[in-house]
């Protein structure tokens, strides 16, 4: 008797259990509920097993993972601009065998696109990372976010100038298709798209853009890709960096820039204090890396716009940052406390250098560009900034 109330019983908490979590499946406010009895020592019916991995399935997709339909945009847009030329009708490159490497110098520092269009076609690929923050899907209605993957930065730093009898520029052509292109889908139709506001920019700076077009309300600032050697197995101390304060570029600079000047006649003769005239022509970037390996601050100036990649470049030299720009606005600001190892123009102590020196060494990693992408290197933390 016993046996056959305690089968029933068994019996009908299965039957509630699997309507439970069909309920959980397409119902939020219960979706919590059912995951926790989930992972609780319950023996349910192979029924309800089946259907728990599916709630567990998608409350790990709903914690962990960025769903991103990405437009299989023609090849000009993105690695034709690299020269890569597709097989057949394929739009991407095999990136299992064959990546299409970015040009180097000041190119690389506006690399980010790139970078993320990477990473979502790994994405596809099985045992890419366990521990993945954005995962390219195929249907856009299972999708938390659009993404185009245009590489706008080459197109305009190799296109933009216009040639003999040209009208417009290879590069605004290109961006005119582009439009014509996203305008086109069914995606940008139902989104009730009103030229570019709903889009979501990501961006090393505001300084180029109207803020009707981009903003920190609605953008993402991604870090610029360092130029420079990242400062492998670095044992520095206070008193080995010989180098003060180092500063290296252009001097002369329109708008906020013009501050560089200023302070150029200002600490030009100042006792350990590099300052001078840089570019990345004839050695310039080796000059500044010897330069900033040697430095225990490193000055960060506006110039054209309120930032640069010579923050990052100090992070990747561990040399501590000193910020003069009033404007500036900083990758992941909600995720890390940047007064933790970066000065804004404050009284620097050695017991401080030390601090911010050895804090530069565990940071370093989120503002570093890799292919295959690493848990909390600059792609991932770029899809953080998304989800968060």
């Amino acid at each position: 008797m016993f046996n056959h109330q305690r089968q029933e019983l068994l019996l009908n908490w299965d039957l509630l259990l699997e309507f439970l979590i069909l309920l959980a499946l397409f119902n939020n406010r219960t979706f919590f509920i059912v995951f926790l009895l989930c992972n609780e020592a319950i023996r349910p019916s192979k029924g309800a097993e089946v259907l728990c991995e599916k709630v567990i399935a998608k409350h790990n997709a709903s914690q962990h993972v960025l769903r991103v339909f990405m437009y299989d945009l023609p090849p000009e847009f993105h690695f034709g601009l690299l020269d890569w030329k597709p097989e057949g009708s394929n739009v991407w490159p095999d990136i299992r065998t064959n990546v299409p490497t970015y040009p180097g110098g000041l190119n690389l520092q506006h690399s980010i696109e790139y970078w993320l269009t990477l990473d979502l076609l790994f994405s596809e690929y099985s045992g890419s990372s366990k521990s993945r923050i954005a995962l390219r899907v195929r249907n856009s209605s299972e999708a938390d976010v659009i993404f185009v993957p245009f590489f706008s930065s080459l197109s305009y730093n190799r296109f933009s100038r216009l040639r003999k009898q040209e009208r417009s520029s290879f590069d605004k052509l290109t961006q005119d298709k582009l439009v014509q292109y996203i305008e086109a889908q069914e995606e940008w139709k139902k989104s009730g798209g009103n030229q570019l506001w709903p889009a979501m920019f990501i961006l090393s700076d505001f300084g180029r853009y109207p803020p009707n077009i981009a903003n920190v309300q609605k953008d993402i600032i991604a870090p610029y890709r360092h130029v420079i050697k990242s400062f492998v197995n670095d044992t520095s101390t206070y008193d080995s960096r010989p180098i003060l304060l180092f500063f290296q570029g252009a001097i002369y600079r329109k708008d906020g820039g013009v501050i560089r000047q200023e302070l150029y006649y200002l600490l030009k003769d100042e006792k350990d204090v590099h300052f001078t005239f840089g570019s990345i022509q004839r050695g310039g970037v080796n000059n500044a890396t010897q330069g900033m390996h040697s430095s225990k601050f490193c000055l960060n100036i506006a110039g054209d716009t309120p930032s640069s990649n010579r923050l990052f470049d100090a992070i990747a030299s561990h040399c501590v940052p000193v910020i003069i720009s009033d404007d500036i606005e900083l990758p992941y600001e909600d995720i890390i406390d940047y007064s933790e190892f970066l000065h804004f123009c404050s009284v620097l102590a050695r017991m401080n250098w030390t601090r911010m020196w050895r804090k530069l060494q565990e940071i370093e990693k989120y503002f570093e560009y890799r292919y295959p992408s690493s848990d909390d290197d600059a792609v991932q933390m770029i899809w953080k900034s998304h989800s968060t």
